[in-house]
């Protein structure tokens, strides 16, 4: 037996393959396909179990015959083969020319090399494939289409009726407003779920997207849930023959395959929607508090210091109290710092009611005749001067304040200033004399320091540079007061050296966001950034540095954690949300953040089981990679 199956092997070393289609069996995948230069056979070589990238470097030839006595059926006519199983029998569907004309067939397996064509699909001729293993009352179904979805059903596959209407049609204002090229079906025991390619052209790129939708396992035409965004994106050079090829399952992965004659078959594997450590269902997700905006700008003892803008707030428990430290600007669009505290960390009805840190000394955030408050001349917050966005750790019985420094673009650095607890209860607001400590002559914000000393040493996280390499750069020094005037020597890196991020879900990293948070699992920090999809818009994210190392991320969320949704959030510069501070208390983690550049706003997740779910996610994006054969 397996002497005469060697026999039916043949080498496919240095041939070039062409997929037109997939097959699934025994938990393992195989490609059909046609050998350039040989357009007269169709062959299937098996992939490598666990591995959608990998198939064999053999090809078996595969035979089609037909119940009709009638009709030869000819491999060089078939297309777009979509497999599937229907009463635990193979069947494969698959367009077939002939001359201008192409229809939907179907047929079943007699081996895994040869089938049995059955006949035609009512009248589709547009590419489609039949439910697995599901029936409608006495009716099996297939999704196709190639501009948008429709039904066709059957109660024995001979028969067949047309929906009406397609069940799926493109968006005006979404990602697939340009058209629906079915992919593949996949049952769940939540409803079925129908895979769609929405790919389009923009300039010399083709931007890949694929959606997904699901039905009723009780009516399957009717939808029940879609993606409102792609469940897989990627953008390469446009090639005219660039073509989605198709999709298999194994477990609860799917590969998504595709094709061009310059470029070869790509593929990418995710988590079936709905099974995924990448879906946001799988992350216990922030609860917004609805008193949100917790603080917003207001006339405080007939002074203006706070009324136009509120925002970006630090945060620190003492004595059971929480405590904020938030940036504010008045009408003369000056940065200075408010503080208020609160019982119960959300309700916050007590504000100092005088700015408590400010640049007295320094030109920066001294009022000018020349200048006026223009948050379209001056987009950092609307200010064009002062102390911004206030970070505070907690360090023995110190409070220290990084914050950023700011007069117009041309000079940015990072301040440092302390403070005794006790003055900070009491409110005696005896902050040291404010320290640069980031390079003199280079543009520099948002640092932060670690609440403890690390290996003896206090521990500065610059902003975030998280690339393939896991790298967080921090500064380590012996003592806060011997930094001298110039600086740290630290060099930023050139963001245009810097590795293709594939592992996260963004693709610029705006900043890092709180001081880290001292876990069991590691530092916890919340980071700011922005993505392909929508680069104007602020989203947070989530990581665990290592308790030792820190310079080693070991998880991190592959999806944002919050978005600018809320009106709050997109009130005076759309699609912020900025986060400066958060807490631990009564086992929530409280995340205090500026909504909009205007307001303050808080989110709440339970402590453990956000860690526990962080701790679990290695934040892998797929991403696009060669088929080999070997």
């Amino acid at each position: 037996m397996a002497t005469s199956k060697k026999k039916t092997l043949e080498s496919i070393k240095n041939e070039i393959i062409i997929p037109i289609g997939f097959y699934e069996h025994n938990k393992s995948h195989s490609i059909f396909c046609r050998i350039k230069g040989n357009s007269n056979n169709i062959y299937i070589v098996p992939g490598k179990r666990n591995d959608f990238s990998r198939f064999s470097e053999y090809k078996e030839l595969v035979v089609f015959k037909s119940r009709f006595l009638d009709e030869k059926i000819k491999p060089e006519n078939i297309d777009n083969i979509i497999s599937s199983k229907v009463n635990d029998k193979k069947v494969i569907t698959f367009l077939y020319k002939k001359g201008k004309n192409k229809n939907l067939y179907w047929a079943i397996s007699k081996k895994d090399n040869e089938w049995m064509v059955q006949g035609k699909v009512a009248q589709v001729k547009e590419r489609g494939g039949a439910v697995s293993d599901h029936k409608h009352g006495k009716d099996y179904f297939i999704y196709y289409g190639e501009s948008s979805i429709h039904t066709v059903f059957s109660p024995d596959f001979i028969v067949w009726k047309k929906s009406k209407e397609p069940v799926l049609k493109s968006r005006s204002g979404f990602f697939d407003k340009e058209g629906l090229k079915f992919i593949a079906s996949k049952v769940t025991d939540k409803g079925i779920l129908v895979f769609y390619d929405s790919s389009i052209k923009e300039d010399k790129n083709i931007k890949i997207q694929i959606g997904v939708a699901m039905f009723s396992l009780s009516d399957p035409h009717k939808i029940i849930w879609r993606a409102d965004e792609p469940i897989f994106e990627d953008e390469l050079a446009y090639e005219k023959d660039f073509e989605c090829k198709g999709m298999i399952f194994a477990d609860n992965k799917l590969a998504i395959y595709w094709y061009s004659k310059n470029t070869g078959m790509l593929t990418v594997s995710l988590d079936v929607p709905f099974n995924s450590n990448l879906t946001k269902a799988k992350i216990k997700i922030l609860s917004r508090h609805h008193k949100n905006p917790i603080i917003s700008p207001k006339i405080v003892n007939g002074k203006d210091w706070m009324s136009k803008c509120t925002f970006n707030p630090a945060a620190v428990i003492i004595e059971d109290k929480t405590h904020l430290l938030f940036r504010a600007i008045g009408s003369d669009g000056i940065s200075r710092v408010g503080h208020s505290e609160s019982p119960d960390g959300i309700h916050f009805d007590y504000i100092h009611p005088e700015p408590v840190f400010y640049l007295k000394k320094s030109k920066i955030g001294k009022k000018s005749a020349k200048k006026k408050f223009d948050p379209v001349m001056y987009p950092s917050g609307g200010s064009w001067g002062g102390c911004e966005d206030p970070r505070i750790s907690k360090i023995d019985d110190v409070i220290y304040m990084t914050f950023n420094a700011f007069d117009d673009w041309d000079n940015i650095r990072v301040g440092l200033s302390s403070i005794k607890e006790s003055d900070f209860v009491n409110k005696i607001w005896n902050w040291s004399e404010p320290m640069l400590i980031s390079p003199k002559g280079q543009r520099h914000k948002n640092w932060v320091l670690f609440p403890e000393k690390i290996n003896g040493k206090f521990a500065i996280l610059h902003n975030l540079y998280a690339t393939d390499s896991n790298k967080v750069v921090i500064d380590y020094v012996d003592d806060l007061n011997s930094i001298p005037p110039e600086g740290l020597d630290f060099v930023s890196p050139d963001p245009q050296k810097m590795p293709n991020n594939k592992i996260v879900w963004h693709h610029r990293m705006r900043s890092v966001g709180t001081p880290p948070i001292k876990t069991k699992k590691g530092w916890l920090v919340f980071y700011h950034a922005t993505d392909r999809a929508e680069p104007s818009k602020y989203k947070m994210g989530a990581m665990l540095l290592d308790l030792n190392d820190p310079t080693k991320i070991v998880s991190r969320f592959a999806v944002p954690i919050l978005t600018p949704d809320m009106w709050y959030e997109n009130d005076w510069k759309p699609g912020i949300i900025y986060t400066c501070g958060a807490v631990v208390k009564d086992n929530k983690i409280f995340i205090y953040y500026g909504g909009g550049d205007k307001h303050i706003c808080v989110a709440t997740v339970p402590f453990e089981e956000f860690l526990g779910s962080l701790e679990n996610s290695k934040g892998i994006v797929p991403f696009i990679k060669k088929v080999i054969f070997s």
